[in-house]
């Protein structure tokens, strides 16, 4: 019987409580016209989605009209969907990707779904795949909160999965055991990370700006010399990336953070945070959520978050060790005030008390 206790397991209901507000942590990097257009995307997203469902619901059996009717007699709460903007309205990047169907494509017309039940079943894509700025905001997430892989990358990660452990020896019930408890210990740290990262915004150290730039220098030295920094030290050369500059519409790398923090452009841990947030979620929108590059954007990322949590840690340490440093003093010299007052007032009374001995010996 193993000595050490089994890792709580996280619910479901928890991982889907955090997700909200750690979306809306991820867009805080994003300008004003950046989130304009994930609103216009998911608004096509969610138009295409409901349309694939209804054939979807339609070849099984389901009466759309009567379940869409019974919606319809509840109340008026979806008063959004009557603004919907519709997919003419997104500008797109005319960028032809690999493998999409064509409904997919970006800028491929007015028809952003599949009207066929087969083709739906048939891929291992979906709409979001064609907006790239709602694509890069899902891709950014990690696990426990991280989407599930397409099918061919879900397969290809089992097949990778079982060639790595075709050499060991361990026997399979252990090994299984022990996989089990590594995979749970690394969600339940995972998911404690994400709790931590949305407590930062109510945190002052996280906010406070610095006086001087060597704090935030050193902690951009940090991170870009991390393993997972090297394709984000240089701006992106669009001759090496046909179509960056027409999809990425704010570039930004961490050299020129670098020059931000300098130029005092980026004062506090959270201004640094964001920025390179936005390095992050250009690079998933350029290259797509399950691609090699954004991959290691989510290590990157991940690193980054641990950095910002250490240093805003150390830095409270810092503080309160500071502050308890001086309330010490403060009481040490009141302290010492009042025994320098009490020995200035000592001697009159020993002197009364010699003389009074004097004048009796006499």
């Amino acid at each position: 019987m193993s000595s050490t206790q089994p890792t709580t397991i996280i619910s479901e209901e928890a991982i889907k409580s955090v997700l909200p507000p750690t979306l809306y942590r991820l867009t805080e990097a994003l300008p004003k016209t950046e989130l304009d257009v994930i609103i216009r995307e998911a608004r096509a997203c969610e138009d295409a989605l409901e349309k694939e469902i209804e054939l979807l619901e339609r070849d099984i059996g389901i009466d759309c009209n009567k379940k869409r009717k019974l919606n319809d007699d509840g109340n008026d709460n979806d008063t959004a969907s009557d603004n919907k903007s519709s997919p003419e309205q997104l500008v797109e990047p005319s960028i032809a990707i690999p493998l999409l169907p064509t409904p997919y494509q970006p800028g491929g017309g007015a028809i952003n779904y599949l009207e066929d039940v087969q083709q739906i079943l048939g891929t291992d894509f979906s709409p979001p795949d064609r907006y790239f700025t709602v694509s890069a905001l899902l891709g950014r997430l990690r696990i426990p909160l991280k989407l599930p892989a397409t099918t061919s990358a879900a397969a290809a990660a089992a097949a990778s999965a079982a060639a790595a452990s075709s050499g060991t020896t361990v026997p399979k019930s252990k090994k299984e055991e022990m996989e089990a408890e590594k995979k749970a210990k690394q969600l339940r740290l995972s998911f404690e990370k994400q709790q931590a990262l949305l407590t930062l915004d109510q945190n002052d150290i996280y906010h406070q700006e610095h006086t001087e730039t060597t704090t935030l220098l050193a902690l951009w030295k940090r991170i870009s010399s991390h393993r997972t920094s090297a394709v984000f030290r240089k701006p992106v050369n669009p001759l090496e990336a046909p179509g960056y500059q027409e999809r990425i519409l704010f570039p930004i790398d961490l050299s020129l953070i670098r020059k931000m923090i300098v130029c005092r452009m980026i004062k506090s841990y959270a201004g640094f945070h964001r920025c390179v947030g936005l390095i992050c979620h250009n690079c998933v929108k350029f290259n797509g959520r399950e691609s090699d590059y954004s991959a290691l954007t989510r290590d990157f990322e991940d690193n980054v978050d641990e950095k910002v949590l250490e240093a805003v840690r150390n830095a409270a340490a810092a503080a309160a060790a500071a502050k308890a440093a001086a309330e010490s003093k403060a009481v040490a010299a009141t302290a010492t005030d009042g025994a320098a007052g009490a020995a200035a007032a000592a001697p009159p009374v020993a002197g009364a008390a010699a003389a009074a001995g004097t004048s009796g010996a006499a």
